[in-house]
């Protein structure tokens, strides 16, 4: 007889207590209560006629096979992972919402890396100590509001990365155009302490100016940075976001846990919103990682710090460069203000550099002459003496005689306004410019008119091109707007006298 039967027994029929039971038995109290208590729901009583193994059946069911596990649908993963902000986390806990006893999130991840591996050919790159600095914007912005006017605007944020040691940077702008972004590479130099050997933008206009997979054409004031810190541009190939997978990776993490982390808040200004970034950046530099030792901070410090060339002595200076004809008065313009070059230069074409202090100007890669920068907007002109000619006469023969010749021929009003315009700057070159607008405004009218519109900015003492051709045009309009309105008489008006003493004579 089983102990399953002799412990029924001395309960049902002896009438033992567990612990008499379990001494007889020799067994444990808790296991004699465990047997009767599932007698009790199998509906077993005493006697008992069932066989040893009937009764064990009974007292001890088979365990219920196990649900077969729901497997992941890892091609919808495969997609869903290419939109933006979303993570295996996140999926992992969208499936174990729909079947509760699915895969763990550690299975689940192992499921979709051997689906990536069996399904993909991928280049694993291996990221050296020092070697890259990966740069994008973000596509998420911060919103803030201008005080002065109420008006809201976007913030901007640059980020960078340091792959090796996934170290991030992140700044705010209020555009991404091009003085932002070199400023936005400088900051991040500073903020690294050091300079790596390439740095990998995307093909945005303010990095690359002619994308190309063999032969890119680089920004010539990002280049100039470049060089400044010595640091190399290889722009990532158009379409390929691999090839700053680092960056593009970085620019996910700054959104979750940085901006997405603001996006509450209320700014005022483009330095509120950076403060409150540095403050976030940090908190998640010093986050420790999930699966290994250490956080971004310690990387960092261990691995790429190390490996970084120092940065050079001097702060760089943004420079504009643009392209630029020398005018037949020997001078450049740039955003409205000219500045001389040696007058053996007319009609060659040159690269202007400009920074906030000064102005520079080359021809063929040799620089002919350099001034400070201009910002008197009632005197426009910068002119060196030693960049003129003998006389103030051009290469082109235009010179002040030649001007006073011209007016002369119109009449002497003309010749005054003309010798008045000459007299008004240092230089006469520097006039030259408004006499060759008078001259081409003259001759779409008369003699006569030119004559008069000369004489009303004499005595007005408005002798420029702008005020001159504003009175041309309204001498012109007058004259040609015909008088033929003439006086009818009728002898049936009443004059004045039908109206004196108070009333109507008859």
């Amino acid at each position: 007889m089983s102990k399953v039967k002799e412990i029924l027994r001395l309960k049902f029929d002896v009438g033992l207590s567990l612990r008499d039971i379990a001494a007889s038995c020799n067994c444990g109290k808790s296991t004699v209560d465990d047997i009767l208590k599932r007698a009790q729901n199998a509906n077993i009583s005493w006697p008992c006629d069932l066989n040893d193994k009937e009764l064990l059946t009974l007292i001890y069911p088979p365990a219920e096979a196990r649900k077969k596990v729901i497997e992941p649908d890892l091609n919808y993963i495969f997609n869903e992972m290419k939109k933006k902000n979303v993570t295996l986390m996140l999926l992992w806990e969208e499936y174990k919402r729909d079947n509760p006893g699915g895969l763990m999130y550690t299975q689940f991840c192992e499921r979709y890396r051997n689906f990536k591996r069996t399904n993909q050919i991928t280049m694993h790159i291996e990221h050296k100590a020092g070697e890259e600095m990966q740069v994008d914007w973000a596509g998420s912005t911060l919103p803030y509001i201008e005080p002065s006017s109420g008006e809201e605007k976007r913030a901007y944020i640059f980020v960078s990365v340091l792959p090796a040691s996934a170290y991030p940077f992140a700044y705010a702008y209020g555009d991404m155009k091009l003085p932002n972004w070199i400023d936005a590479h400088v900051r991040a130099f500073e903020h690294y302490g050091g300079v790596p050997k390439i740095t990998i933008p995307d093909n945005t206009k303010t990095a690359v100016k002619v994308p190309s997979l063999v032969d890119p054409q680089l920004n010539t004031s990002y280049l100039e940075m470049a060089r400044h810190y010595g640091t190399t541009l290889v722009p990532a190939r158009p379409g390929k976001p691999k090839d700053k997978a680092a960056d593009e990776n970085m620019v996910g993490n700054i959104s979750r846990h940085i901006i997405a982390a603001l996006r509450n808040h209320q700014f005022f200004s483009l330095f509120e919103i950076n403060q409150a970034i540095k403050i976030e950046l940090a908190r998640f530099i010093n986050k420790p990682f999930q699966k290994l030792e250490g956080n971004r901070l310690s990387a960092f410090e261990t691995i790429d710090k190390p490996a970084l060339k120092p940065l050079p002595a001097t702060y760089y200076e943004y420079a504009d460069w643009i392209d630029a004809k020398i005018a037949f008065n020997y001078h450049i313009e740039y955003q409205g203000f000219f500045y001389s070059v040696h007058y053996s230069n007319i009609g060659k074409f040159s690269r202007i550099r400009a920074t906030a202090l000064m102005i520079e100007v080359f021809v063929d890669g040799i620089r002919i002459a350099a001034h400070k920068r201009n910002f008197n907007a009632y005197k426009r002109y910068t002119t060196l003496p030693e960049h003129m000619p003998e006389s103030h006469k051009a290469v082109t023969a235009w010179n002040s005689e030649r001007y006073l010749s011209w007016a002369e021929k119109i009449g002497p009003q003309t010749k005054q306004l003309i010798a008045n315009i000459l007299d008004s700057r240092e230089y006469p070159v520097q006039t030259y410019r408004s006499c060759m607008g008078i001259m081409r405004l003259a001759s779409s009218y008369s003699a006569e008119i030119v004559e008069a519109a000369s004489k009303v900015a004499i005595e007005k003492r408005t002798c420029n091109y702008k005020y001159f051709s504003i009175i041309l045009r309204q001498i012109n309009l007058k004259k040609c707007t015909p008088n033929n309105e003439k006086v009818v008489s009728n002898s049936n008006l009443r004059g004045a006298k039908a109206y004196t003493g108070g009333g109507i004579n008859a």
